[in-house]
């Protein structure tokens, strides 16, 4: 008979990741606790460089994605009088991160 124990022991996995994700290089602050923070994003467009700073942090959340440790940010930033909206994801065990465009607003 099963008590419950040891059931659902396992983290929540979140599937597959269906957004288009690009590399990008990011510069993070990390707390004193060790969450790390994005403060700048470049991407590359058309071979071109571009930045975007004074990054908005709306939501942060750890996620299990096919099995994969992932910290995914949901965030907005003003730049030259556009505000977009885009998920950065960090990839704990690569120390990689990507993003995902949502909009342009």
């Amino acid at each position: 008979m099963s008590m419950g124990i040891g059931i659902n022991t396992q983290k929540p996995d979140a599937g597959e990741i269906r957004d288009r994700q690009e590399d990008i290089a990011c510069g993070v602050w990390f707390t004193s606790s060790g969450n790390p923070i994005p403060q700048l994003v470049k991407y590359k467009e058309r071979e071109e460089v571009h930045s975007i700073r004074n990054i908005r942090v709306l939501t942060r959340e750890k996620k299990y994605y096919c099995g994969i440790p992932v910290m995914e940010y949901l965030c907005s930033a003003v730049e030259e009088e556009m505000e977009y909206l885009f998920k950065l994801y960090y990839y704990l065990e690569e120390c990689k991160w990507k993003i995902a465009w949502l909009k342009e607003l």
